[in-house]
């Protein structure tokens, strides 16, 4: 019989429970012994314990547990730089590279909606978005004209040779 633990010190723990239950003559508490059944041989390897019993001979339990084996492999040779599940570089460049492109259509479709206007205003005029007058856009008008006074008062134009 094979039993998988999770981890060796798991495995190494039951394979000690067991071998308490197997040769405890008497009951102990929270032990519950295992009944006669022939040769028992057992064996721990890492996380596995391999348990034999039965009408075995001790050479051919030997045998048999010694075909068990658990072989832990570890690499180290693995490229990790760019590896596309848990890098925090590979995250950080697909960013960048989602900027740029969401940056290039905004640009695109900005240019083709302008171009678009341009081009119906100069080979439609006054049909498709009316008469200059009549379009309406939300512009700040930022010059000064000389006849409306400002709201502080009139401004006084300063000389360049009088600034401080």
């Amino acid at each position: 019989m094979l039993i998988e633990y999770p981890t060796p010190a798991l495995a190494a723990e039951h394979l000690r429970r067991i071998d308490a239950a197997h040769h405890a003559a008497q009951p102990q508490p929270g032990v519950t012994a295992v009944e006669n059944v022939g040769p028992f041989f057992d064996k721990r390897t890492g996380p596995i314990v391999a348990i034999a019993a039965g009408s075995l001979s001790q050479s051919d339990a030997q045998t048999l547990l010694g075909a068990v084996n658990w072989d832990a492999s570890v690499t180290w040779n693995e490229n990790t730089y760019f590896d596309k599940k848990n890098n925090i570089a590979n995250l950080l460049v697909n960013i960048i590279l989602l900027c740029i492109i969401v940056g290039a259509i905004s640009l695109a479709v900005g240019v083709a909606f302008g171009g678009a206007r341009v081009l119906l205003r100069r080979y439609f005029p006054g049909q498709v978005f009316g008469s200059a007058d009549q379009t309406e856009f939300i512009s700040l008008d930022l010059t000064e004209s000389p006849s409306a006074p400002s709201v502080g008062g009139p401004t006084v134009p300063i000389e360049p040779s009088k600034r401080s």
